[in-house]
């Protein structure tokens, strides 16, 4: 809850940080740009602004709080992910194919980006309000037999009655998983797909599990090739790496 700068009350110094990175990555300008223009802000604020000075010293706000990610090279056919034990792997340990696209420099061939869970399923409960939603399907439910969230489904149900131990803590946490791909350059002549794996936490109510604001981006998949004869292929090497965290 840091001021901007003294008396300001439209942002505190996290919020502008966060809506100017926005900027950053839609207007794809460079860290140095970014910097820069910190330098010309702190300029313009009132004294005792607390604003960052440099792109770097920003990036350290945000990824304490769990705003990061980590990035991993993949096999183009979705093989596999060099994670873990194959982490100093160099080559596909069922096809035998290079994990390179450049040898010479190391650049891996495809990336995933994983996206830490926990840290964002703990700003869930940090707040008071979302901290109480988060037990709504247990506690704030109406069960009259309507289906208006998928705790009124049979596979919930069933689900409860296979996991008694899980099913008695309220608090723990209901997540619906989801994907599609889209091209982001905007144009059919490069074959070029990234798909997001975003999670929806089923504890909250409906009017808002299913709201932006509330989507967890957990995975992003990014390739050279379309995902539509590929995806159940590449989605399930990701879970297999990363659904039991």
């Amino acid at each position: 809850q840091c001021e901007l700068y003294p008396g300001c009350n439209r942002f505190t110094l996290l919020s502008f940080l966060i809506r100017l990175t926005v900027i950053k990555v839609i207007g794809n300008w460079s860290d140095k740009s970014f910097t820069m223009v910190l330098e010309l802000l702190k300029e313009a604020f009132p004294n005792g602004e607390t604003l960052s000075k440099s792109f770097y010293d920003a990036k350290k706000i945000t990824n304490d709080l769990g705003f990061t990610y980590e990035k991993f090279d993949a096999y183009p056919n979705d093989c596999m992910i060099y994670r873990n034990k194959d982490d100093d792997q160099t080559e596909c340990k069922h096809c035998h194919v290079s994990r390179y696209s450049d040898e010479a420099r190391k650049v891996g061939a495809k990336h995933v980006r994983y996206f830490p869970l926990k840290p964002r399923l703990k700003r869930l409960f940090m707040s008071s309000k979302t901290a109480s939603l988060m037990k709504w399907h247990a506690k704030g439910r109406t069960d009259d037999g309507v289906l208006r969230h998928p705790a009124d489904s049979l596979a919930w149900k069933k689900f409860d009655e296979q996991n008694p131990r899980f099913a008695c803590d309220s608090r723990n946490v209901r997540l619906g998983l989801s994907s599609d791909g889209f091209n982001p350059f905007r144009t059919m002549t490069i074959s070029h797909s990234t798909w997001p794996v975003v999670l929806m936490p089923y504890n909250l109510p409906p009017w808002l599990c299913m709201k932006q604001p509330f989507f967890i981006l957990f995975v992003l998949i990014d390739g050279p090739r379309s995902l539509m004869m590929h995806q159940q292929n590449r989605c399930s090497v990701c879970m297999q790496h990363y659904c039991g965290q």
